[in-house]
C-alpha cells in the first residue's frame, strides 16, 4: 500500500512546511546578486533552452525565456524548482491552439521526465508558454532581455493556517481512500475517483489564485501536498488504475478448448 503520511507532516505544518511558505527577507542569494541574476546561471539556462528549441525544430520566434515561480520571488524555499519557460505564439505552430498546446505538454512532461538537469540543487522543469497566456506570478524574470518583467516585492502575509491544513487533510484522506480501493483491485473506482480528485484540487488552486493570489488557503494546500509527493502519487493511482482496468488476462487455448467440450458434452446428455 502506498504510504502517504501525510498526518504527520500536517501536525509539523506550522514549523517546517510553514517556513516553506511565508516569503524571506531576500531573494535566493546564490541566484541573485544585486538584484540581477547570476551570470553563471543565466548562461546556463540559457544553453538548456536553446538546446531544447533547437532539438525540438520549433519553427517559430520565440519571443521570451523566463524564469519565474518561487525561485524568482521572495517565497523560495529548500525544494523550489527553477520553472523555465520558453515563451512564443502556439498558433505560429498551427491554428489549431488546443492541438499544439497538447503536443507541447506531452512534449514538456517527456523532457522533464528524462531529464534531471539541477543548478546548485534546483531541478531546472521546462514549461512551453503560450505568448498570449496571463501568467500569473510575483518574479518574472527575461533571460532574453537580461531584466525583470515583473520584479517581485517583499510583503507581509497573514497565512490562515487553520484553514490551509483541513483542505489539504481533506484531499490527503481522499487519496488513500483511492489507495484503499487500488489495493482492493477496484480499479474502476479508483481510476474514476481519481480523476474527479485531481480535477477537484485544479479548481481550487485556480479558485484560490483567482480570488486570494498566492497566499490563498487553497493554493497553500496545493503547495503542501506537492511538497509531500501526494499529488505525485495520486497521478501515479490514476495510471496504474487505468493500467489494470483496461488489462486482461486470456485462458490458454488448451484450457478454452476444455471448457468448449466441457459445455459441449453437458449439452449432448
Amino acid at each position: 500500500m502506498i504510504n502517504l503520511n501525510i498526518h504527520d507532516k500536517i501536525n509539523t505544518f506550522s514549523g517546517l512546511e510553514l517556513a516553506r511558505l511565508k516569503p524571506r527577507p531576500n531573494l535566493y542569494p546564490k541566484f541573485w546578486q544585486n538584484n540581477r541574476l547570476n551570470t553563471i546561471v543565466a548562461r546556463k539556462l540559457m544553453k538548456i533552452a536553446d538546446e531544447i528549441i533547437n532539438s525540438m525544430e520549433i519553427d517559430v520566434d520565440i519571443d521570451d525565456i523566463i524564469i519565474t515561480g518561487s525561485i524568482a520571488s521572495y517565497n523560495w524555499h529548500d525544494l523550489s524548482d527553477i520553472d523555465l519557460h520558453i515563451l512564443f505564439d502556439f498558433t505560429k505552430i498551427d491554428e489549431n491552439y488546443d492541438l499544439v498546446k497538447r503536443m507541447l505538454d506531452q512534449s514538456r512532461i517527456n523532457w522533464n521526465k528524462t531529464h534531471n538537469i539541477t543548478i546548485d540543487g534546483k531541478e531546472v522543469e521546462l514549461y512551453f508558454q503560450d505568448t498570449n497566456e496571463d501568467h500569473m506570478s510575483k518574479g518574472i524574470w527575461s533571460l532574453m532581455r537580461e531584466r525583470w518583467i515583473k520584479e517581485p516585492k517583499t510583503e507581509e502575509v497573514d497565512i490562515d493556517l487553520n484553514t490551509t491544513e483541513k483542505k489539504a487533510l481533506g484531499i490527503s484522506n481522499s487519496i488513500d481512500h483511492i489507495s484503499e480501493l487500488f489495493q482492493k483491485s477496484k480499479f474502476k473506482e479508483a481510476y474514476g475517483y481519481a480523476s474527479k480528485l485531481k480535477l477537484k484540487i485544479s479548481r481550487m488552486r485556480t479558485t484560490g489564485l483567482s480570488k486570494e493570489g498566492i497566499y490563498s488557503p487553497e493554493n497553500l494546500a496545493f503547495k503542501m501536498l506537492r511538497n509531500a509527493n501526494l499529488l505525485h502519487k495520486l497521478s501515479t493511482l490514476k495510471i496504474q488504475s487505468y493500467d489494470k482496468m483496461m488489462s486482461i488476462k486470456l485462458e490458454s487455448s488448451n484450457n478454452l478448448n476444455l471448457n468448449f467440450n466441457k459445455v459441449w458434452n453437458n449439452y449432448l446428455k
